[in-house]
């Protein structure tokens, strides 16, 4: 018998990335899948590859998270895990940052983040798991990230707020926080690629592990905290390879 057999687990931003690789683990153990995104055409890649269900949606919209949960709700019932996943990145020096970036961070990785939870609740089954996508940058201060790691921080705050109000129902609340991870957020289609790949080699160089992280074992994370980590709630699990814990 699969761990996830008869489970509904439901992630946004799943159809990229770690979204899709938890996606992928989720069915291999027997479990329904729902997943948000914003691309079309990757979502139907997904829904055909995994046999899960996806529908358009832009998380920064909370009416359109609203009528996603609710229509999935209507096919599979009550919820056993959210991954509340979807965020974007961006990297700009602070005399960079316009409000439209500042914004763009913040109503996805943040509100995004929020008003999933809260259009979520109604639809989880008490005992049920909510994992939320941080990062380490939330811990470091690296140049071009202020935005991105001020959502993280906030994303990382939530958890402990949200762990503290659910947990009369039994359901827990926690984090992972990858660190560099190969996904399409690493692509930097503004940057030459000569210079993105010199970027890279210079932050693969201060990973003690010498690599950046594969998408699936941020996932085996998220399947832990969802199933196994049945004492844990508001916590974190960090995911750099070494970086900034070394």
């Amino acid at each position: 018998m699969n761990q996830f057999d008869g489970k509904v687990a439901v992630i946004t931003g799943g159809n990229s990335g770690i979204g899709l690789a938890t996606a992928r683990l989720l069915r291999q153990q027997g479990a329904q899948v729902a997943i948000a995104g914003r691309n079309k055409n990757t979502l139907e890649q997904a829904a055909n590859e995994l046999g899960v269900m996806a529908i358009q949606t832009d998380v920064s919209q909370p009416l359109e998270l609203k009528a996603f949960f609710d229509t999935v709700a209507e096919r599979f019932g009550q919820f056993d895990l959210l991954f509340a996943n979807a965020g974007v990145f961006q990297s700009k020096l602070l005399p960079e940052v316009d409000e439209d970036l500042f914004d763009w961070h913040f109503n996805i990785n943040v509100k995004g983040t929020y008003f999933s939870v809260q259009h979520c609740l109604p639809h989880l089954r008490e005992g049920a798991s909510i994992v939320l996508t941080s990062s380490i940058m939330q811990e470091a201060g690296w140049p071009g990230c202020s935005v991105y790691s001020a959502t993280k921080a906030a994303v990382r705050s939530l958890a402990r707020s949200f762990a503290a109000e659910l947990a009369p129902r039994k359901i827990r609340v926690n984090v992972v926080a990858p660190g560099v991870t190969q996904t399409p957020i690493l692509d930097w289609p503004e940057m030459p690629e000569q210079e993105r790949n010199a970027v890279q080699d210079t932050i693969r160089s201060r990973i003690p592990m010498g690599r950046f992280a594969a998408p699936e074992e941020i996932a085996q994370a998220v399947l832990y905290l969802a199933s196994s980590a049945t004492y844990m709630t508001g916590g974190e699990i960090l995911l750099d390879g070494g970086m900034i814990t070394l």
